[in-house]
């Protein structure tokens, strides 16, 4: 594992997790020492048992980058405990969560450590917006409200998607890591800040940073079946889609979800009637080929 050099300023750590696509993880890190934000800030790759030599180039071409090993059994969450717990080793005083797929602008980062300097107990997310499209996405909620920051607005958030965000290292000081055990890939971003905003750390969306995000925002069922015309069964679609920790329809993760935000009996509720809604419209959409295996 190679040591990140301290940045300069503050102790500002972007962790990155990642699973082989060593073409979009090399794209992402390039941008940022484009940037500057490499000398800027220190930069931590999780590179969860990446078998097409992700973590091989990235020592190869960035040394100042760290990389941590996974086995492949972290997943999106997972990766991003062990990212915070080694940043909260090596002094962090900020953490900022960065897909790989998502391009900050080139002073999205520093919008972002700015906001912080100025409301150093409040987490504060970039905007998001489709790469190919140039649409804003709503990527935080108020209660059950979707919210998405114009430029030039700033809005409150109770939860928000990890794609770019920015936590002061005393959020992780009072309630620990996110949870890997009950939200290992999906939703294991927005239940650790909507824990925070519950125990009293403001959190918002600035319009003023904004990433674009190469790839699917807002998942759909079907995006987890796949092509038509498979041979497989109808019991191999049925787990592919909801017992699969990759799949955003994973049922415990669903069901944790629904219950942590919403409480035992209305999250209950709302889990059943989701649960319903999701099965017949895989049943409408038929037995289709799975997503390729992680």
């Amino acid at each position: 594992m190679s040591q990140p050099q301290k940045p300069q300023a503050t102790s500002v750590f972007i962790l990155i997790p990642v699973h082989n696509r060593k073409a979009v993880t090399l794209s992402c890190l390039a941008r940022l020492k484009q940037q500057g934000d490499l000398a800027r800030y220190a930069v931590v790759v999780i590179d969860d048992g990446s078998t097409d030599g992700t973590g091989e180039a990235i020592h190869a071409l960035y040394d100042t980058v760290a990389v941590l090993q996974g086995d492949g059994t972290l997943w999106w969450t997972g990766a991003i405990a062990q990212g915070m717990a080694y940043a909260r080793e090596q002094g962090a005083e900020l953490i900022i969560w960065l897909n790989d797929d998502c391009i900050p602008h080139p002073d999205a980062l520093a919008r972002l450590v700015e906001f912080w300097q100025q409301h150093p107990q409040t987490i504060v997310g970039a905007a998001c917006y489709d790469a190919e499209s140039n649409a804003l996405h709503a990527t935080g909620a108020k209660g059950r409200e979707r919210r998405a920051a114009k430029p030039g607005e700033t809005i409150e958030v109770d939860e928000m998607s990890g794609h770019c965000v920015a936590t002061p290292i005393a959020v992780v000081e009072q309630i620990g890591l996110p949870d890997a055990r009950r939200f290992p890939h999906y939703h294991g971003d927005s239940m650790y800040i909507l824990k925070a905003t519950r125990m009293g750390f403001p959190a918002y969306i600035l319009g003023a940073a904004r990433i674009d995000h190469d790839g699917v925002i807002k998942a759909q069922l079907e995006d987890f079946l796949g092509q038509p015309g498979s041979p497989r069964s109808w019991l191999e679609d049925f787990y592919t889609v909801f017992l699969n920790k990759k799949s955003f329809y994973f049922l415990p993760t669903q069901c944790f979800y629904y219950l942590q935000k919403y409480g035992a009996v209305a999250g209950s509720l709302i889990f059943s009637v989701k649960i319903g809604q999701w099965f017949m419209r895989f049943l409408q959409l038929g037995s289709r080929q799975t997503i390729s295996p992680r």
